[in-house]
């Protein structure tokens, strides 16, 4: 069983989080002399900015197995707890009650999207769910999943360090 509640795959997922800000292209850094809140808007830019943080602790969870830090079995639980996250932000909604985007709730919309798109997640209709009463799941492919949270970081980085607003705001 890969769904786990214990707090060691929040941890690691949290830990790759917080590290991944230090990773560049950051708020910090320029394209043609401007900062991502001038490129972006602070709105766009801390979604941005979260999404790349969050992306990116799928991938180095890929990462560090490649280095031996993590088992298989590790990175699935690891990988399980990360979207079973994004899904418990989607649920609270994109935007607050006065109109303020919701950084985690969006980023993780965009993580699920590309997800989907790319096919390490499935919806599959005609499975019951967990709880053995309602119809229809989404489906983690781990044998998929890698190569989707590859593409979105390729395309979340691309963003940050082109300045690119327009693709930004179509990922969005």
């Amino acid at each position: 069983d890969v769904a786990s509640t214990s707090p060691r795959e929040t941890l690691i997922g949290s830990v790759l989080h917080e590290a991944a800000h230090n990773l560049g292209p950051s708020h910090e850094y320029a394209v043609n002399g401007r900062v991502d809140d001038e490129i972006f808007g602070g709105p766009l830019a801390s979604t941005l900015e979260e999404l790349k943080a969050q992306n990116s602790s799928l991938y180095l969870t890929y990462w560090l197995a490649d280095k031996d830090i993590f088992t298989e079995d590790e990175v699935k639980k690891i990988q399980t707890r990360n979207i079973a996250w994004a899904f418990g932000h989607i649920s609270r909604g994109m935007y607050t009650a006065d109109g303020t985007p919701r950084n985690y709730s969006q980023l993780a919309a965009i993580q699920v999207g590309a997800f989907l798109e790319s096919g390490g997640l499935t919806w599959e209709p005609g499975e019951l769910a967990a709880n053995g009463q309602d119809q229809g799941c989404v489906q983690i492919h781990y044998d998929r999943l890698p190569e989707a949270v590859e593409k979105l970081q390729s395309v979340i980085l691309g963003i940050k360090a082109s300045g690119d607003k327009k693709a930004a705001e179509s990922l969005k």
